[in-house]
């Protein structure tokens, strides 16, 4: 359980930016829940995650413009989009006022590598 104000911060900006990680499963099948904000002219980029990797995100305050591989949308107040993590992408705020949002990110096997085990 996380109470309000403990997430962990795990990005911030100069302009007041945050991506707080509020909670989280477990591997193998990990789902992680964030609060976003992104400040006036805001970018966060993201590499690409393990392959199957899907994010979910919806806009509660702003404009935040998402761009996935060679896909490119602009969401508004209440709208949403699904759109894969397994690529290349990035989230914006090209307005003057800051934008919040929500992003589940859902991560299937990870640390579920498989290991070798010789006899000795």
């Amino acid at each position: 359980m996380t109470r309000k104000g403990e997430g962990a911060v795990l990005w911030s900006s100069d302009s007041g930016g945050r991506g707080v990680l509020v909670a989280g499963t477990e591997p193998p099948e990990v789902v992680e829940l964030w609060d976003w904000t992104l400040g006036p002219g805001d970018q966060h980029s993201s590499e690409a995650h393990t392959p199957g990797t899907k994010e979910l995100l919806q806009v509660q305050e702003g404009t935040v413009t998402v761009v996935a591989g060679d896909q490119t949308v602009t969401l508004e107040v209440g709208d949403s989009v699904s759109f894969p993590g397994d690529v290349a992408h990035s989230y914006s705020n090209d307005s003057a006022k800051a934008a919040r949002f929500s992003l589940a990110v859902f991560e299937r096997g990870v640390g579920s590598g498989h290991r070798e085990t010789g006899n000795a």
